[in-house]
């Protein structure tokens, strides 16, 4: 055994695996919210596969109960709670630029329409949500290996094996279906046979390799932590089922488009990529609004509306389907999705576009500054003083 192995055996907290001390809150919730949220989503898309009339349903129910509504998460991290209002004025009314950039677009385009700038926009917008996805998961990994107090050299190769699980996928549905769609471009093996292994089928070779190397990872490190190092294995595998499925064996298949030619995006596959995401932000932001809102706070007076809505259970629901419910009307005015039952309805308009890109990008940006410990060295008490060294969106500083 190794000079670090006999020290992390040594330093070992006498927790078992079924302890909340390894786990985000405790097993039964991080099973549920933290990694529960990937089955539900695959559990959603074999239910639109069966039952493709449900689909428009399933895709509203996502927009306003789901994905807008965790905007309001942000939203109660940040502007409404006085003490981070107070610590980051700047980049709170800096952050409002990303409001601007997509009418700009429009603007561009109005001026130039040989170029469609508002796709490009878009499109950058996706790229960046996957980065966004990736990112989250990093977050929860360091968290599960800041409670197993795990060695940086086994948290390196869990690390790493992460994003190889994540991001080969990712880029295969990137430029397999995302880009083709976007430009009504040829598929890569029409171009040239070479082209189209390397584009169509070296990721998921590759992705085939992030397993193995998993595999190997998890060993190592259990042979020098033991179970401490379940919890972070056992997300990372999740991860690596939940994107394999969706992005080499649903996204062949979703045939449910969006409406607007030149734009198409999977509507089945728009879903899947942020419902996984969307539960689990809710899940860290409730708890830590549980923490900093309930448990910690000195005074009624201290948070404010934050400590009323966040420490809240109903208040905050209450608070993020209000929210979500607003989400959905933009996204109904942006015109490029089936109403709820399924009919061609509604129309472009390019005040919803401005509100639709400005409020997913002002998240995006937002969100990188709101889980920094390095920053913010009150949040490793609200994870159960653990010591963690990232959160959800965390740069890896």
């Amino acid at each position: 055994m190794s000079v670090t192995a006999m020290q992390a055996k040594a330093e070992e907290p006498p927790h078992q695996l079924g302890s909340s001390a390894l786990w985000v809150k405790s097993p039964r919730f991080d099973l549920a919210f933290v990694s529960g949220g990937a089955f539900f989503t695959l559990g959603v898309a074999a239910l639109a596969f069966g039952q493709p009339v449900l689909l428009p349903v399933l895709f509203w129910m996502w927009v306003v109960m789901f994905e807008g509504s965790h905007f309001w998460a942000t939203f109660s991290r940040t502007y409404i709670d006085p003490d981070f209002r107070a610590r980051n004025r700047t980049v709170l009314i800096g952050s409002l630029i990303f409001f601007v950039l997509p009418a700009m677009a429009i603007l561009l385009e109005r001026s130039n329409p040989a170029v469609s700038y508002t796709t490009l926009y878009a499109l950058f917008i996706f790229v960046w949500s996957l980065y966004h996805n990736a990112r989250q998961h990093y977050g929860f990994m360091s968290i599960y290996s800041g409670k197993a107090k795990m060695p940086a050299e086994i948290k390196g190769k869990l690390t790493l094996a992460l994003y190889m699980c994540v991001a080969f996928a990712q880029i295969h549905f990137l430029l397999n279906f995302k880009v083709t769609g976007v430009f009504g471009l040829a598929s890569a093996s029409e171009v040239d046979p070479t082209l189209g292994f390397l584009v169509g089928e070296l990721p998921k070779w590759l992705s085939l390799l992030a397993a193995c190397y998993l595999v190997r990872a998890a060993w190592l490190g259990y042979r020098e932590i033991g179970t401490r190092i379940v919890p972070a294995v056992y997300y990372v595998g999740v991860c690596l089922i939940f994107y394999t499925v969706m992005f080499y064996g649903i996204a062949p298949r979703d045939r449910f488009v969006q409406n607007l030619g030149g734009a198409e995006t999977l509507m089945l596959i728009a879903i899947m990529n942020s419902l996984f995401h969307n539960i689990q932000y809710h899940a860290i932001v409730w708890h830590y609004g549980q923490r900093r809102y309930r448990e910690r706070a000195t005074g009624d007076g201290q948070f404010g509306l934050a400590r009323l809505i966040g420490g809240n259970t109903a208040a905050y629901i209450g608070a993020a389907l209000l929210m979500g419910a607003t989400f959905g009307a933009i996204v109904w005015h942006v015109g490029d999705w089936p109403s709820f039952a399924g009919a061609w309805t509604a129309s472009y308009h390019a005040w919803a576009y401005v509100l639709f890109f400005g409020i997913i990008g002002h998240h995006f940006f937002l969100d990188q500054f709101i889980w920094r410990p390095s920053r913010q060295k009150d949040l490793k008490t609200y994870l159960d003083g653990s010591g963690a060294a990232a959160l959800p969106q965390t740069s890896a500083s």
